[in-house]
């Protein structure tokens, strides 16, 4: 997903617009994709230790966890300890208009406790890895009955509503997100950034350190890396050519920025690729 910051979903079975996949999150540190979509986000922890920072919050998780990331809510998942791995369940909302369940409505439980929500959650992974005949329908019928169970707990009073000032917050954030996402690989100033969304370049890095954990620079350098990494992963090219491709100038801060983020010398992954 290299450089997405808002994730459009295009479901290749419009009757069964559910995106369902196995992440694996490695290294050490803040340093993730920041982006946002527009349905709730399950996920479901099966190892290793985590943390989901969503708006202004940041939730750990560990095995057997279960989180919701609201719609259209600026979030990234990192770890501290080296690995770890979950199930991501984004329904759209499509899947609900014939139903009498207010999807677009459902209060955001972030860590969901109740174990009706675990057990469809668990039964939903089980029927999307199995496949087994009609489990598309059996998946509908899990996934509203998750809604059902949100909606029930919310309306108990357990969800937490959204600031408005919060969301102004992230909106900021959005912008510099993307401006970052389509100009990382170019010379990169706060004077652009700036021009870019109007606002002071003291107001810019106060809100996003505040609201995302890292600096707009840390978040760029995150950016180049992960560019870098995959040019070093396609054995075309060497450390210097995936430096400069990437928005670096100087090979030195390159090779040191790369270790802190990714957890190893640049050198490394090119070795990697030569010997696949």
């Amino acid at each position: 997903m290299e450089g997405v910051y808002y994730e459009a979903h295009h479901h290749p079975e419009p009757d069964f617009p559910i995106i369902f996949r196995f992440d694996t999150v490695c290294g050490k540190g803040k340093a993730g994709y920041l982006h946002w979509h527009e349905a709730l986000e399950f996920l479901w922890c099966t190892e290793g230790e985590g943390v989901v920072v969503s708006g202004e919050e940041s939730l750990p998780f560990a095995p057997g966890d279960l989180l919701v990331v609201d719609a259209n809510r600026l979030h990234t998942v990192y770890t501290q300890h080296g690995l770890c791995r979950y199930y991501c369940l984004i329904p759209s909302t499509s899947l609900f208009e014939h139903t009498e369940i207010p999807a677009g409505r459902v209060p955001v439980v972030p860590r969901v406790t109740d174990p009706e929500a675990h057990d469809a959650m668990a039964r939903i992974v089980r029927e999307m890895e199995r496949r087994a005949p009609y489990y598309r329908e059996a998946v509908r019928a899990l996934i509203f009955s998750l809604y059902v169970t949100l909606y029930r707990t919310g309306v108990k009073g357990e969800a937490i509503p959204s600031a408005n000032a919060a969301a102004g917050r992230s909106e900021l954030v959005k912008q510099v997100v993307s401006f970052a996402c389509s100009h990382y690989t170019e010379p990169f100033s706060m004077d652009s950034v700036c021009r870019e969304t109007g606002f002071s370049k003291s107001y810019i890095c106060h809100t996003f350190k505040e609201v995302t954990g890292q600096t707009v620079l840390d978040y760029v350098n995150f950016l180049r890396c992960n560019h870098a990494r995959s040019l070093l992963a396609s054995g075309k090219y060497n450390v210097g050519e995936s430096a400069l491709q990437s928005g670096f100038s100087n090979l030195s801060y390159f090779s040191r920025t790369y270790r802190r983020i990714m957890g190893e010398l640049p050198s490394v992954r090119r070795d990697q690729a030569r010997g696949e």
